[in-house]
């Protein structure tokens, strides 16, 4: 349908429009289509046609109720789309910025009471004081706010606009203006917060942080409900201890804060579990870190004994040497990323945590797989997310091990170089090791993601390990019938018969598969064929630097999507 009436002297014509819209918003969900044939649904049908006619239609009818109400409050005036439910004036949103059909004066025509949600991250560069204190007076009900990257808002309006939005949840801020008052705000209005990212905010100090979680005129504690606090590039005023001090204290008066994204949150947790707390000087007006630590004890008796427990789920580049007292310190973690430089005994630190389900290890120092063996073989099977780069494994069938233990796995990420540092092996040897080799398939019933990227050095990889790494690929096409991302970076051997033995008729590998990513991958357009015209959801398919696939074999690939009329994205840069 495309509406094409005269819609500004008829009010009661858009108004029908819009009624229609509404009605038809409900049970609508897209169908998975086999080939992913663009059939649009009804409201998407509906929603394309409001934002190709936005700029022509829409706001010239918002214009005309602006200057019908000239006497009122421009701010006042809501325009066409008031009577539309929240949901899908958010989803209106989405497919404007997609499309890159978003203005200023467009961003008016959307912005009302029914929103509970607004990114603006696409249209960073529309979104200043004017439009900030359009956000204060028509939405009020927000609960999550992404204004990352809007650095044109004034603190000032920053100030005005948190304080109309006492139903804030999740607010983000990253990349803004954000300064100590905006953070006093937060603390005193926004009594519901519970995720919060100022990270990028250069007019912060680390005694900005104190602001937030503290109020030094009323002398109590603010942000109790804070879960989320990310502000990763926050940088020491004076001196390295300060900034410690100040996340010590955060972590102190925060006691429902799980995530906390600071580079030196291993060792603030470190002076709690040491309680070094003496001889830190705090501001004018706030506690000290002692006192904040009694209050601590007062309002979590269990830890009256002495020994305080965090309720952190996640801590990121942490010293093996502090794990043990990062261990004590929080019992509930459920992921951790460490950088592993000398020797170490992995297996007896990460043994106590029960909870643990992601794991992501790096290591500069060629670290053979296998002495994570260990770890995997105790707390394998509960991990659902797995992260390893820079390790090798000199014994070809460690990688096969190692996964074998984890069968769980969600995500799955593992970038690794050649074990050779020079020399080569017997080739013939190696080929009819090869005709031996039989490898029971490995299953992975929930894997959603999986990256394997091999870091082109000068040294190739050894013939066995491309033999047993195409046997892994092929158990993930086959059995993981979750799989909605695969990414394949600079393997070194070919990638056709893999991908064409688990697609052979009548297979159902990679049904499920969305997004495919291939970097420097030797695979023809044969397989590509065969991959984009199967029976899967593809949306998204990168080939970039793949030689074996010419100009002209990509443009008639590009043809035969268009005729087809399939709803697939193919980027070769």
């Amino acid at each position: 349908m495309v509406w094409t009436g005269p819609a500004v002297h008829h009010h009661d014509a858009w108004q029908a429009l819009l009624t229609f819209l509404t009605m038809w918003s409900g049970n609508t969900e897209r169908k998975t289509m086999p080939l992913r044939r663009i059939i649009p649904t009804l409201e998407n049908l509906r929603l394309d046609n409001v934002s190709e006619n936005m700029k022509r239609l829409w706001v010239k009818v918002y214009s005309m109720e602006a200057k019908l109400a000239r006497n009122r409050d421009h701010d006042t005036i809501t325009g066409p789309f008031s009577m539309l439910a929240g949901p899908l004036l958010e989803k209106l949103f989405v497919i404007l910025q997609v499309r890159r059909l978003l203005s200023p004066s467009i961003l008016r025509v959307l912005l009302l009471p029914q929103l509970s949600s607004l990114n603006f991250t696409e249209c960073a560069s529309y979104v200043g004081n004017n439009l900030a204190h359009t956000i204060t007076v028509r939405c009020k009900n927000l609960s999550s706010l992404t204004l990352r990257f809007c650095d044109r808002i004034h603190p000032d309006a920053l100030v005005e606009l948190v304080k109309a939005l006492p139903c804030l949840t999740d607010l983000n801020l990253a990349s803004t203006q954000c300064n100590t008052q905006v953070l006093s705000t937060i603390r005193s209005f926004c009594l519901k917060i519970e995720e919060l990212d100022i990270d990028k905010c250069r007019k912060l100090s680390p005694d900005s942080l104190l602001h937030l979680v503290y109020d030094p005129v009323a002398g109590s504690y603010g942000c109790q409900s804070l879960k989320m606090l990310r502000t990763v590039e926050l940088t020491p005023t004076t001196d390295l201890q300060s900034l410690l001090s100040v996340l010590v204290f955060v972590l102190l008066a925060l006691p429902k804060l799980k995530y906390l994204y600071h580079n030196l949150v291993p060792q603030a947790v470190c002076l709690i579990y040491d309680q070094e707390f003496q001889g830190a000087r705090m501001p004018a007006g706030f506690p000290s870190l002692e006192e904040v630590a009694r209050y601590r004890t007062s309002t979590h008796p269990n830890e009256g004994s002495g020994r305080f427990t965090l309720a952190l789920r996640k801590v990121n580049f942490i010293p093996l040497s502090l794990l043990p007292k990062i261990g004590a310190v929080c019992p509930h973690l459920l992921e951790i990323s460490m950088i592993l430089r000398d020797s170490w005994d992995l297996d007896q630190h990460v043994l106590p945590w029960r909870d643990l389900t992601h794991l992501c290890l790096d290591t500069d120092e060629r670290m053979d797989l296998k002495e994570l063996l260990p770890v995997t073989a105790n707390i394998g099977t509960q991990l659902e997310g797995l992260s390893l780069d820079g390790f090798i494994f000199e014994d070809e069938l460690t990688i096969y091990t190692f996964l074998s233990h984890c069968p769980n796995l969600l995500t799955l990420q593992f970038s690794f170089p050649s074990p050779w540092s020079n020399g080569l092996q017997s080739w013939p040897q190696n080929e009819a090791r090869a005709r031996n080799l039989c490898l029971p398939p490995l299953q992975f019933p929930e894997l959603v993601k999986f990256c394997l990227m091999f870091q082109k050095f000068d040294t190739p990889l050894p013939f066995l390990h491309k033999v047993v790494l195409g046997n892994i690929l092929e158990s993930v096409f086959k059995y993981s019938p979750c799989l909605e991302i695969l990414r394949l970076f600079s393997l070194p051997f070919p990638l056709d018969d893999t991908f064409q033995k688990a697609l052979k008729p009548p297979s159902t590998a990679l049904q499920s598969l969305q997004v495919l990513e291939l970097s420097c991958a030797q695979i023809s357009i044969r397989t590509i064929d065969l991959l984009v015209f199967s029976e899967n959801r593809l949306c998204d398919l990168f080939l970039e630097q793949c030689g074996h696939i010419n100009r002209a074999e990509y443009k008639e690939l590009l043809r035969r999507v268009r005729k087809e009329n399939l709803e697939v994205d193919i980027t070769r840069e």
